[in-house]
């Protein structure tokens, strides 16, 4: 019997909530170069629920008053994509979530930075 570990070269052995949140502050200085002021970790990682088909769900506070173009999302987006390969990342800001569910994630979610 085989491991899962060679199901793909994209494999990423199960984490906790405590290990993505580690990996993202480290990425800090990276995301906050393009203007990311706070970043929230929500969803089933934020509540330790994560199974092996979650994906990392994030939201981004830009700097006040920062008009944040295509490039500050793309910049972060792809420095979270390599940190965390084989894992779906959904990244998005406050004013971008669907309305009936941001109150359930702004008091859902667990500030990274």
């Amino acid at each position: 019997m085989q491991d899962d570990t060679s199901r793909s070269p994209t494999y990423v052995a199960f984490m906790t909530r405590d290990d993505v949140i580690a990996r993202l502050k480290a990425l800090e200085p990276q995301i906050r170069a393009h203007g990311v002021a706070a970043l929230y970790l929500y969803g089933s990682y934020a509540r330790d629920e994560a199974g092996p088909d979650s994906d990392i769900d994030l939201l981004a506070d830009f700097d006040e008053g920062r008009d944040a173009d295509i490039m500050d999302f793309l910049a972060p987006y792809e420095a979270l994509e390599k940190a965390f390969p084989g894992i779906e990342i959904g990244f998005s800001t406050r004013d971008r979530l669907v309305p009936v569910y941001r109150p359930s994630i702004e008091s859902s979610a667990v500030r990274v930075f």
